[in-house]
């Protein structure tokens, strides 16, 4: 399988006022990237990489939706206009 490509970055406002990165990747599936993701929630980042790696805690599970998927995947970042591009 092929490294996914990042190729659209931007800001996205989730809640008025609040504003993260996100990107598209080559597949058209909208991602956010977990640094952004981590300021959103005012968490470090390694909270959500132990989350990703270990799985939610069972303690938050019944108030997580089923569907969630908190999946830790690299992209290659070739989107022009992101300042974490590679």
């Amino acid at each position: 399988m092929t490294e996914r490509q990042a190729v659209y970055y931007g800001q996205v406002e989730l809640i008025p006022g609040i504003v993260c990165e996100g990107y598209v990747l080559d597949d058209h599936t909208a991602v956010m990237g977990i640094i952004g993701t981590a300021k959103l929630l005012s968490l470090h980042y390694k909270v959500l990489q132990n989350i990703a790696t270990k799985g939610i805690p069972k303690s938050l599970e019944p108030f997580v939706d089923k569907g969630l998927n908190s999946a830790t995947k690299t992209v290659n970042v070739i989107a022009e206009n992101s300042h974490h591009k590679y």
